[in-house]
Order: C-alpha cells, then sequence, then structure tokens
C-alpha cells in the first residue's frame, strides 16, 4: 500500500508539468489521462478515489450500457425477424402463407394433402365421402365427376348398359336395369305399348305387338273360339265356326266343336236305364233287315249283329260319315247314331248319309230307348 501511494505522489508533478507546456493538446491528453485513469482506477487501486478525481468511470459506464442496450435490441430485431419472415414447411403441421391446411402427416386420404391442398374430387385420392377418385373429368368412366362409382340410374352410359336416363321409371323408353324398353318386357311403355305380358303368345289377351285383342283384329285371341267370335267377349260364331258350347253359336247349337245349323232337336223321352241288350232286342233286331247292319253288308261294314256287336263296333268308334264318334256315352250331342236315328244328321259336323234305318224309320218309343241307352254309358 504504501509503495502504490509512493508511485502516485512521484507522478503527479510531471503530469501538471505536462499540462503546462502543451496547452490545448495537454488538456487533449488530461483528458484522455482522465479517460484512461478512469479505467485504471476502476481495475486497481481506490475506487473512490478514482471516481472523485476525475469521473471517468461515470461516462464509461454510460457508454458501456448504451451499447449494452444496442446489442440487445439488435439481436431481439433479428430473432424476431427470423421467427415472422422464415419459410414454412408443409407438414410441420402449421398453416403457413401458401398452405391450404397443415395436418401434419403424410396420408392422402383424409381431408387434407401431403401438399397442402384440401381434398377434393378429382385430385386422384380417394378422400372422406368419396366411393373413388380417378383424377380426371371423364364422366362415363368407373368412376364420375362426382367421385361415385358408375352404376345404373346415375345418368351417364357405361360399358354395358343400353341407356342410362338417370330414373327408376319403368314406363319410358329405358328401363331401371338400363336395357332399352322393348315389347316383351313385361314393361308398359308409356305411350307406345297398350299391354306387354312378357310372352310370346299371341292368343291371349295382349298380342305379340304389344296391342290389346279386340273382337275385331282379324285373330283368334282373348279366349275367342274362333276369329273375333264365341267366348265372353266377343259375339257368337257363325255356322261353321269353332266354339266349345252351344252358347259360341249364332244358331245356339255347338257340336262337335263346330256350330251347327240347328240343336238337336230330342223327343220328349221319359229317362231310364237301358242297355245294349234291350236295344238290340227292341230295336235293332225289328227294324233292320237283312242288309241293314246285321252283317258285314254294303252298309259300311257296321255289323250290329249283336248286342255285343253293337257295342263294339259304335262305341267311342269314329263315324265314316261324320266327325264325332258313332256312340259317345252318356253325350247325345256328340254321338252320330242318335243323329240318323233322328234323321238330324245334316247338323252334325259333316254329316251326311241317309237316316236309319234304310228305308224306314223308328217311333219315339224305340228313339227313346237308343237315346236313353247312349244317356245310361252305352252299355
Amino acid at each position: 500500500m504504501k509503495l502504490t501511494g509512493l508511485v502516485r505522489t512521484s507522478l503527479l508533478p510531471a503530469v501538471l508539468i505536462l499540462a503546462g507546456c502543451s496547452g490545448d493538446d495537454a488538456s487533449t491528453s488530461s483528458g484522455d489521462t482522465e479517460g484512461t485513469t478512469g479505467d485504471t482506477t476502476t481495475t486497481g487501486g481506490t475506487t473512490e478515489d478514482s471516481t472523485s478525481s476525475t469521473g471517468g468511470p461515470e461516462t464509461g459506464t454510460t457508454t458501456t450500457d448504451a451499447t449494452t442496450e444496442d446489442t440487445a435490441t439488435t439481436t431481439e430485431s433479428t430473432t424476431d425477424e427470423t421467427t415472422t419472415d422464415g419459410p414454412g414447411v408443409c407438414g410441420d403441421g402449421m398453416v403457413d402463407d401458401g398452405e391450404a391446411c397443415d395436418d401434419g402427416n403424410a396420408d392422402n386420404t383424409d381431408s387434407c394433402l401431403d401438399t397442402c391442398e384440401e381434398a377434393s374430387c378429382g385430385d386422384g385420392f380417394v378422400g372422406p365421402g368419396e366411393a373413388c377418385d380417378d383424377g380426371n373429368t371423364v364422366d362415363d368412366d368407373e368412376c364420375s365427376n362426382a367421385c361415385a362409382s358408375a352404376s345404373c340410374g346415375d345418368g351417364e352410359l357405361q360399358d354395358g348398359e343400353e341407356c342410362d336416363d338417370g330414373n327408376m321409371d319403368d314406363t319410358d323408353a329405358c328401363l331401371s336395369t338400363c336395357i332399352d324398353a322393348v315389347c316383351g318386357d313385361s314393361k308398359v311403355q308409356a305411350g307406345v305399348e297398350e299391354c306387354d305380358d312378357g310372352n310370346m303368345n299371341d292368343a291371349d289377351e295382349c298380342t305379340n305387338a304389344c296391342v290389346a285383342a279386340t273382337c275385331d283384329d282379324r285373330a283368334q285371341n282373348a279366349g275367342e273360339t274362333d276369329v273375333d267370335c264365341g267366348g265372353d267377349e266377343c259375339a257368337p260364331c257363325g255356322l261353321g265356326a269353332s266354339c266349345d258350347g252351344d252358347d259360341d253359336c249364332e244358331s245356339g247349337a255347338c257340336m262337335g266343336g263346330t256350330c251347327i245349323d240347328d240343336a238337336l232337336v230330342l223327343p220328349n223321352c221319359m229317362d231310364a236305364n237301358v242297355n245294349a241288350t234291350t236295344v238290340f232286342d227292341q230295336v235293332i233286331s225289328q227294324k233292320c233287315g237283312a242288309n241293314c247292319h246285321l252283317g258285314n253288308a254294303s252298309s259300311g261294314g257296321l255289323n250290329m249283329g249283336s248286342a255285343s256287336a253293337l257295342k263294339n263296333n259304335t262305341v267311342n268308334v269314329k263315324s265314316s260319315q261324320s266327325s264325332l264318334d258313332r256312340t259317345e256315352p252318356s253325350n247325345v250331342e256328340q254321338s252320330y247314331l242318335i243323329f240318323k236315328v233322328l234323321g238330324q244328321q245334316a247338323k252334325a259336323p259333316m254329316g251326311s248319309g241317309s237316316t236309319m234305318p234304310l228305308g224306314g224309320s223308328l217311333s219315339d218309343a224305340q228313339k227313346c230307348l237308343m237315346i236313353n241307352w247312349v244317356k245310361s254309358g252305352a252299355n
């Protein structure tokens, strides 16, 4: 401590002498010395004396604080600029300038693509609410421009479809199955078809032209027994037309499926059970001569020489003079033998020949025996 004091004392006269000789320069040097002394005093010796003598440290402190503040300001400004203006990165989870979205992942099936663009139909990725996404604007391929899978009824014609009108109406030109409507598809096309029964039967109530059958369409259809007549809907048929019953005929007589001039007129007979033996004994053998079907004479080869021969040669045997059987059990109007004995053979379908017996006639009682034999089953 003493050594330090001696040094300071011995230096002071020299400083004063220099100051007196140098004028302004000395003043300047003194100022510099003050600054220097101030700095020296600050690092060593008595701080109080240094500060009191020169005031340098106070000035130095002010300068240091200003420099520190400016440095801090510069540093803060630089940090703020880097944070605000730096380029964003797609996929960092932060929506930066130029990004529509950023979900922080590379999943292209959610609402935000890995390019930070919002998912949309046509981007080539199947996103939320999309059935498909082919990334093109072709609306008639397997994926529509609405990102819906192609299907019948979407209004776009696809491969394998004949038509697609975008509706489920089966009465227009395009069915709900995307097939062109045609006659025979069981769907009545409005304004085009009168009917459509889905078959190729031209004899029912709907023709193969999908036109309803009528009684003047020149075709036998809709239950008609002949062309445009008979049945429940049309007028009765004329003579010779096909019929199923008397009501189908204008004459009121249907014989063997054919409309005849008039119905078979029967005598007023009391019903009775009659067999072939009775008919042979009381009618055939008494009224038929040697050449009257009692052998195989010229009378058509019809042999009625016995009761068994009567049955065997007439029952369910087709007549050679009519389309009817000679005798049909239980059906008088279909038995040509009865027409013959009644002399009404012309009323039978394709009937011809002479009345039986040849050259004679039967009494009403004998006629009734033969009629009752047929009604009894021709036994």
